[in-house]
């Protein structure tokens, strides 16, 4: 289990066919609730990719419903065109889950300078959402690997909470970060943002790329009053482990000028 483990949390991961093959390259994370609390860090790239800029301004509104990504395509140096196709990549999984857009984060990784194709991630959507399940964060966390080898993935339990995540890299040292972590523990919007960018910023190098991203989305469905320390020690562990395994899993030189 890795972003599943928390209660209140589905997923899933299908292949689609924007990754040439077989691989998975769509997946979802949906938060069931009852809270729908978030904070993210994101990187500090002059030219962030539309992913980037539309994700900004959900978590700004501090409610989170599912976060949707992809491999393959990293819709990145794309322009305003690439902020249109991020924009129509929300509305389609806010349709597809009965929700708003305003509430749809996005992350994309893989090559550069080129839009998603939207038909196929449609397609990839709309299989994805038909599959998610307690038993999906796996498949999710193998669904957003560009050059990894394999899924990274962590959970921790205790104090009554769990904290999971799942991460691609390849390598924190690179600031090229996807990651997606999850509790059920109840906080808000603002113990949700001090929280990741304290676990991020002990955890992964600073975060200066076009599509990084690391969001944290706490549901509420734990029982009992929650501790913001133990909350807050499990996120560092969850975390650490990610960058641990994105450290033992380090790209190739072709793999550093290609993607995102």
């Amino acid at each position: 289990m890795s972003v599943t483990a928390p209660q209140g949390f589905r997923a899933a991961g299908v292949h689609a066919g924007i990754v040439p093959g077989n691989r998975r390259d769509v997946a979802i994370v949906v938060n069931d609730g009852p809270s729908r609390a978030a904070g993210a860090v994101f990187g500090d790239h002059p030219d962030p990719a539309p992913p980037t800029l539309w994700s900004r301004q959900v978590v700004s509104g501090g409610r989170v419903r599912a976060v949707v990504l992809n491999s393959g395509c990293a819709n990145a140096g794309t322009g305003p065109p690439g902020f249109r196709d991020a924009h129509s990549e929300a509305e389609r999984a806010a349709e597809l889950l009965d929700d708003s857009a305003a509430e749809i984060v996005l992350g994309a990784a893989g090559p550069v300078g080129a839009g998603p194709p939207l038909d196929i991630l449609d397609e990839g959507l709309t299989k994805a959402v038909a599959e998610v399940g307690r038993g999906g964060g796996l498949a999710a966390a193998d669904a957003i690997r560009t050059n990894d080898t394999v899924a990274k993935i962590a959970f921790r339990r205790g104090g009554g909470v769990t904290v999971g995540g799942m991460a691609k890299g390849p390598d924190p040292s690179l600031g090229s970060v996807l990651c997606v972590l999850t509790t059920d523990a109840d906080l808000n919007h603002q113990q949700c943002q001090a929280m990741v960018e304290e676990a991020a910023a002990k955890a992964f190098a600073p975060l200066t790329g076009t599509n990084d991203m690391v969001l944290f989305m706490a549901g509420g469905a734990a029982e009992g009053p929650t501790d913001e320390n133990v909350v807050r020690d499990l996120l560092a562990r969850v975390c650490a482990e990610l960058a641990a395994q994105l450290d033992a899993d380090p790209p190739t030189t072709e793999d550093k000028q290609v993607t995102a």
